[in-house]
């Protein structure tokens, strides 16, 4: 199943949690209306000394019995919008809920050093914002979480254990996994579910409040029984509520969490690494066990189980094991066992890589793409060849443009230096516009990081941008707005511009809108209704890589008869191409999953009309589809399996 695919499932995953949820509620509205229902006829029948029947009473009391549906359901409505909204704030929110520390990016202890090396290598082989990540710093057992609504939003929770437990291998197997959950629409799911289900936990929540003020022994004769009764009562509705929750939780979690193994070992192509983890799991006295009271909510979201409970939320450890080596021996889970007793587990620390540069050797050598239309099939999709890259484009970026990256002041002013065109009288007059917008510090700042921003490689422009936002994720709302505000404006006054500069600012602008603006736009639109942003793109692109008119207007036909193969407009690239683009790209944003592989296809045709893709239009390729919400891994010479 490819991205795309995932897409369409996450879709239809989100109207059955619909469904599941309406069906809930109007389980849980009749448990409670049935049991004051029983109640009240009860207590009528005994004031009148004529009993009567639940419906008799209920026929006689429309009011009472319209009035506590709509009590329930009132409860259950508030209790998850409450929530959505909490959850609007990011993963953030969901890993401070059980106790996660932010790991800061200077950081000194060496387990959170690699910890953080591996969440960034991880975010430059997938092409997406670096997450924030946080330890949970009370939780011995193994364990991981990625939450969010989109990658822009995510935060990846960790637990001390597995950080403590696991070399570097099993811990890029578990990121691996949660990864797979950023990019494949499953953590918004996840998210989303989490809101919902607090409308039927809080009936759990109110019934253990009522219980614990009830009175108790002698106290509950009289009144005192009565708020007895209907503490039980209560108890069980709560009890309804909560087996509904833990239900969906396992119909939605149990499938995503096995596509999720099965995208960690491709990401790696090193089953050892998560399959080592969960052994280590199997063989800790802790598990993956862990103890904040929270954990309920989330269960769904984590990498193994964290609570005993009946609806298990992930198949079993032994399954899982198997599905990923089938000859796997349990016996083995005991002999780690044993190991870890004898204290003969080490736990390796990152160790300074090769000279980096040697590496990106393979970002050069792209004959293979160039050759077909694989790069679709690569989105979300990164391989060993990507991991090991993006480890060498880690280690290659300059200091100053590490360091920049790492707090939110000197963040902005790296945003706003990668946003910056190369021709000086154009940069000149951008400088000027952002003092007038953020202030003469900004620029100061962007001046500063400039000259190091002009000596990087094309393909360490997007790792850049992307491990910024983390720092950038900590600034207010509203100063992320004013930043946004400011790129819309230069996107909107530019008339010329490199497309490079382009690429990359309006990405900035799209992942910004993303951390802001969670739930983004409706994913709806068909190719037939965008053929004029269609045309503005392939135009564009057409023109950007090919030296005369003829050729350009080649490409833009062989990436355009892939699309629309009967009538399609004439090749003509837009005099203001820079608004023309902004506007179009949000608009091909909003397409079905489906129309936008067509789409990527398409491109990868035009860019490549030329039977050749240099790495300047292979890195701009990946930046437009990020700005798609399509991320592309490096475009390296993968193995010949590496896409299927």
């Amino acid at each position: 199943m490819n991205f795309f695919q995932r897409q369409d499932e996450a879709r239809r995953a989100s109207r059955r949690l619909v469904l599941l949820f309406v069906l809930a509620v109007l389980a849980v509205i009749v448990a409670v209306d049935a049991v004051v229902f029983f109640v009240l006829s009860l207590m009528d029948s005994r004031a009148s000394d004529s009993p009567s029947s639940i419906g008799q009473w209920m026929s006689l009391n429309t009011g009472t019995v319209l009035g506590t549906s709509l009590l329930v359901l009132g409860i259950i409505g508030l209790a998850s919008l409450y929530k959505t909204v909490i959850l609007n704030g990011g993963g953030g929110v969901v890993a401070r809920s059980l106790g996660g520390v932010r790991v800061s990016a200077d950081t000194t202890d060496p387990a959170e050093r690699r910890l953080l090396n591996v969440v960034e290598e991880m975010s430059i082989a997938s092409g997406v914002p670096v997450p924030e990540v946080y330890v949970l710093e009370s939780e011995a057992g193994i364990n991981a979480f990625a939450a969010g609504h989109n990658p822009a939003n995510a935060a990846i929770g960790v637990t001390r254990g597995a950080i403590d437990s696991l070399n570097r291998a099993e811990l890029q197997g578990v990121i691996a996994h949660e990864f797979s959950h950023v990019l494949n629409g499953d953590m918004r799911l996840n998210v989303r579910l989490m809101g919902l289900l607090f409308g039927l936990l809080v009936i759990a929540l109110i019934a253990r409040t009522v219980l614990r003020v009830a009175p108790h022994g002698r106290s509950r004769k009289g009144g005192g029984a009565a708020i007895v009764l209907a503490a039980f009562a209560i108890l069980i509705i709560g009890y309804v509520g909560l087996f509904f929750g833990r239900l969906i939780q396992a119909a939605v979690s149990r499938h995503r969490e096995s596509l999720a193994d099965a995208s960690a070992v491709q990401f790696t192509r090193d089953p050892t690494g998560i399959r080592n983890a969960l052994v280590k799991i199997g063989a800790s006295g802790s598990g993956s066990q862990i103890g904040n009271p929270e954990v309920d909510e989330v269960a769904h979201m984590l990498f193994a189980p964290g609570m005993k409970r009946f609806f298990q939320t992930h198949p079993s450890l032994i399954e899982r094991l198997r599905a990923i080596d089938p000859h796997f021996d349990p016996a083995e889970i005991e002999r780690m066992r044993a190991e870890s007793s004898a204290g003969k587990q080490h736990v390796d620390i990152d160790s300074k890589a090769a000279p980096a540069n040697a590496g990106l050797d393979g970002l050069i050598n792209l004959t293979g793409v160039a050759a077909g239309s694989g790069i679709a099939e690569l989105v979300a999709n990164p391989v060993t060849a990507h991991m090991q890259i993006a480890r060498d484009i880690r280690e290659s970026l300059p200091d100053a443009i590490t360091n920049a990256a790492k707090h939110a002041s000197s963040a902005r002013a790296l945003l706003f230096a990668l946003a910056l065109d190369e021709e000086m009288q154009a940069r000149d007059r951008q400088k000027r516009f952002i003092a007038q917008q953020l202030g003469e510090d900004l620029i100061a700042q962007v001046e500063k990081l400039t000259p190091t921003v002009d000596t990087l490689a094309p393909e360490q422009y997007m790792p850049a941008l992307q491990g910024a936002f983390p720092a950038l994720r900590q600034l207010a709302r509203e100063e992320r707005m004013r930043l946004m505000s400011c790129l819309n404006s230069m996107l909107q006054r530019e008339g010329k511009l490199s497309l490079r500069s382009f690429a990359l600012r309006k990405l900035a602008q799209v992942q910004l809108r993303d951390s802001i603006e969670p739930h983004g736009s409706a994913r709806s639109l068909a190719l037939d209704v965008v053929q004029q942003d269609v045309h503005v793109l392939f135009s564009v692109l057409a023109r950007e890589g090919h030296h005369s008119e003829e050729e350009s207007r080649r490409a833009y036909e062989a990436g355009m008869h892939h699309v629309y193969p009967r009538d399609r407009p004439a090749y003509a690239p837009p005099a203001d191409w820079v608004a023309a683009l902004d506007v179009a790209l949000s608009r091909l944003d909003r397409l079905v999953p489906a129309a936008k592989e067509q789409l990527i296809e398409a491109m990868t045709k035009t860019v490549t009309h030329d039977k050749k893709l240099t790495l300047g239009e292979a890195e701009l390729l990946r930046v437009v589809c990020a700005s798609l919400h399509c991320p592309i891994p490096p475009l390296v010479q993968s193995e010949p399996s590496a896409t299927k």
